[in-house]
């Protein structure tokens, strides 16, 4: 998420940043402020840096009972980080960087830069069954996994530049693995900026209330996709987005007066939507100790919808809540 600005005729930018966890379809599950090298924006863990301590705080919510699989790119992974996700029972597979290896006993990136496309070597720890693969692709591709392994090899299809066709080559599974569950803060990332919120301000807080708005609404569509109503009425990420709006509108709209006054539907929609009203789903009967007016009969009541948060009586419910 930036925000630009100029001073002096330069144009720079400012740049607000998230830490994000998140499913391979782009649901966010836990996200933070990123606070600068200097701020402390993580839980500190020692011996694992930035990024391992960045996987930890991000975690720290959801581990239980519940068995878990994070991937994560090379930013963040490290021979420590595994060996402490694997103490925690939490599965893993990430990409590393030559540098993090440390002592693996693998052929050297220079040897796996000579062989032929799809070569691979690997080294396992039948202790904890802890795999590193060395692969070698367009590029040298280190990748280790504390529950996924090399086998059943797959297959990947490239181009080759001198037989002038695409070619299979030889793919470690634990990389297919990874290529097919890593990507959802990517796809989140698209969601959002394919209708972003661009309406501008010098207030500096308002770049990070739109942005939280647009993953808010994401993820109200992801959620959207997976109800008995998606079947019958499919909604694309527009159409939730206007959806919400009209909401929204006609709950604060106050429509100009036509004729003679006459009972309180207007005032009744303000408080609570139509959408929301005849939508069928979580209403029930909350007794209260205040007696307030029922929406229908008007008369005093003790009970309201508990969704709606209006009065309600228990012989008026069913009715109120048919259109």
């Amino acid at each position: 998420m930036d925000a630009d600005s100029s001073s002096g005729g330069s144009r720079f930018a400012l740049a607000y940043k998230f830490w994000i966890l998140a499913t391979p379809l782009g649901y966010v599950v836990q996200l933070k402020p990123y606070q600068g090298a200097k701020g402390k924006q993580v839980t500190e863990c020692p011996g694992l840096g930035m990024g391992g301590s960045v996987v930890i705080d991000l975690i720290a919510e959801i581990q239980g009972n519940d068995a878990y699989h994070l991937t994560f790119d090379n930013l963040f992974t490290s021979l420590k980080l595994v060996d402490h996700l694997t103490t925690k029972g939490i599965g893993c597979t990430g990409t590393v960087r030559s540098n993090r290896m440390e002592d693996c006993p693998l052929k050297s990136v220079k040897d796996m830069q000579n062989a032929n496309r799809g070569t691979y070597d690997y080294s396992k720890d039948d202790k904890t069954g802890f795999v590193a693969v060395r692969w070698n692709d367009n590029s040298v591709v280190n990748v280790v996994s504390n529950c996924v392994g090399i086998h059943p090899v797959q297959t990947a299809s490239r181009w080759s530049r001198s037989a002038h066709q695409r070619v299979q080559i030889g793919q470690p599974f634990l990389i297919s693995h990874y290529n097919k569950t890593m990507g959802g803060v990517d796809r989140m990332d698209q969601n959002v900026d394919t209708y972003r919120v661009t309406i501008r301000t010098k207030k500096w807080w308002w770049p990070i209330f739109a942005y939280i708005l647009d993953v808010c609404v994401q993820q109200a569509w992801l959620l959207y996709r997976h109800t008995d109503a998606a079947t019958n009425t499919p909604l694309d990420l527009l159409a939730v987005r206007r959806a919400i709006v009209k909401n929204y509108l006609a709950k604060a709209a106050q429509p100009p007066p036509v004729g003679r006054p006459h009972g309180h539907t207007p005032q009744l929609d303000r408080r609570v939507s139509r959408a929301v009203r005849f939508d069928g789903k979580n209403h029930g009967v909350q007794w209260i100790d205040k007696q307030i007016r029922c929406a229908l009969c008007h008369k005093k009541c003790r009970q309201k919808c508990r969704k709606c948060d209006v009065g309600v009586h228990v012989k008026c419910f069913e009715q109120f809540h048919t259109e």
